[in-house]
């Protein structure tokens, strides 16, 4: 892939959205993971190239006690690098009010409660887009997208410039941006990419320990993951596909990817899903 160009595409389209539906401000919750500092850099070069809208780039860090000092340090790397304006929200005790609120009738569970957080910032989030006449930024890759690691009216926004690509993808285009778009070792892009790109990925929910390939895949790479999930959508459970995969990965591993992926099968339809109007107005 020529990243150069995949950058400068994911920048132009999104001003380009933003001018055609009248908006003026980006919104992106800024966790300090890979995801949101490479789209962090995309916003802010929409606001550098197009001064005469009087683009906005607003970034606020959400933690929770569940994010790490490396992660909160590294979002607010990437907020001083890249934002117009920033600032750092801490939502603990909102976490807690609300599922002390929601076990009166039920525990709740781990993920239960990283859906908490997630959908707290979405609230965040929006109410601050609907009062400054933005959108909400999504930093969501393919990967997440098919294994479903992503929580429904949660971390899903408006407009996501990184969609396409697949997760190793992102790594090579925020290596890209250090190395090539931003090599000044003094450069606050440069440094907040390059934390951005060796940091452990996790959800900042807590879910589980490990980082996200403790969930996914134990002991293998996003490369891995990516391959067995493109070789899957491009060949189904065909024989020979599924051969190569097992011999390079082991089944255990395929089988955990692939169970992942068709459980969260749910969540990649259009929601809220709807009964279809053609099976009962006959």
């Amino acid at each position: 892939m020529n990243y150069q160009k995949a950058f400068e595409t994911m920048i132009s389209e999104t001003a380009k959205y933003l001018i055609n539906n009248g908006l003026k401000t980006m919104v992106l919750g800024i966790s300090g993971g890979l995801d949101s500092t490479v789209t962090a850099a995309i916003c802010a070069e929409v606001v550098k190239q197009h001064p005469d809208q009087e683009f906005k780039f607003i970034g606020v860090s959400l933690p929770c006690s569940s994010n790490s000092v490396e992660e909160n340090d590294s979002a607010n790397a990437a907020m001083k690098a890249f934002c117009s304006e920033y600032w750092v929200e801490n939502l603990q005790a909102q976490y807690l009010l609300l599922r002390a609120t929601c076990e009166q009738r039920y525990a709740s569970t781990h993920i239960s409660q990283g859906n908490i957080k997630a959908r707290l910032r979405m609230i965040y989030l929006y109410n601050l887009a609907s009062v400054t006449g933005g959108l909400v930024m999504d930093t969501d890759n393919l990967t997440e997208h098919y294994l479903g690691f992503w929580t429904i009216h949660g971390d899903v926004a408006d407009y996501n410039p990184i969609g396409g690509l697949w997760k190793h993808e992102v790594y090579e285009l925020c290596k890209y941006l250090f190395s090539e778009r931003y090599p000044d070792e003094s450069d606050l892009r440069h440094i907040s990419l390059r934390a951005a790109y060796g940091i452990l990925p996790t959800d900042g929910n807590g879910v589980e320990a490990g980082g996200d390939m403790a969930q996914i895949a134990p002991g293998h790479t996003y490369e891995d993951v990516d391959d067995i999930l493109l070789t899957y959508l491009q060949n189904g459970d065909d024989e020979n596909a599924m051969k190569r995969l097992n011999d390079a990965y082991g089944g255990e591993t395929v089988e955990r990817v692939l169970t992942r992926h068709r459980r969260s099968a749910f969540k990649r339809k259009r929601m809220p899903i709807v009964i279809e109007r053609s099976l009962y107005d006959s």
